[in-house]
């Protein structure tokens, strides 16, 4: 099973699959709460970007246990904040854009995002046969080997990994989260 854990691992250890997966699970998540506070789309889109770059230009700074999703999304904050507070005129909506995120609430939210539970949840509403396919793929097991050793075609073994993606894409996309 993916969990947030291997994600950051990965970042960490350089690997561009698992940064790749991690930017098209947030970098849309990233654009949303940038463009709550700016309300200007195309720049919640480079800051969100230059966010998801900084990440991968600090990844030696992952520790294990650590929220990756939260370390990003502190990312974009400050970067929102340093726009705000760039800004040549301010307007009564800038003022309560830079007051929200200085809010210790905000950051309280964003320490709370844990993809690791969503993650839990998923996999335990997926039947065991399902995630039985699903681990052996992760385990780098061709679909031919997965269907010989699970005693099924391979197309059953397709169907299941098919079912397992879209469930995750499912409850994902009900939790804001788009993959």
């Amino acid at each position: 099973m993916l969990l947030p854990e291997h994600i950051l691992q990965g970042i960490r250890k350089g690997d561009h699959g698992m940064y790749e997966l991690f930017y098209r699970m947030e970098f849309l998540n990233l654009v949303h709460f940038v463009n709550a506070y700016l309300h200007d789309e195309e720049r919640a889109r480079d800051i969100a970007q230059e966010a998801l770059l900084s990440l991968w230009e600090n990844r030696s700074l992952l520790t294990p246990g650590r929220n990756l999703r939260a370390f990003v999304f502190t990312i974009a904050k400050n970067k929102t904040l340093n726009e705000l507070r760039a800004a040549k005129h301010t307007t009564p909506a800038t003022e309560e854009s830079l007051q929200m995120l200085e809010d210790r609430s905000l950051e309280a939210q964003i320490d709370a995002l844990d993809l690791s539970t969503l993650i839990r949840s998923v996999w335990g509403s997926i039947p065991e046969n399902i995630r039985r396919t699903f681990l052996s793929r992760q385990d780098g097991m061709k679909n031919r080997q997965i269907a010989s050793q699970e005693g099924v075609s391979e197309k059953t073994v397709e169907y299941r990994l098919r079912m397992a993606r879209e469930r995750f894409r499912v409850i994902f996309k009900k939790n804001g989260i788009d993959v």
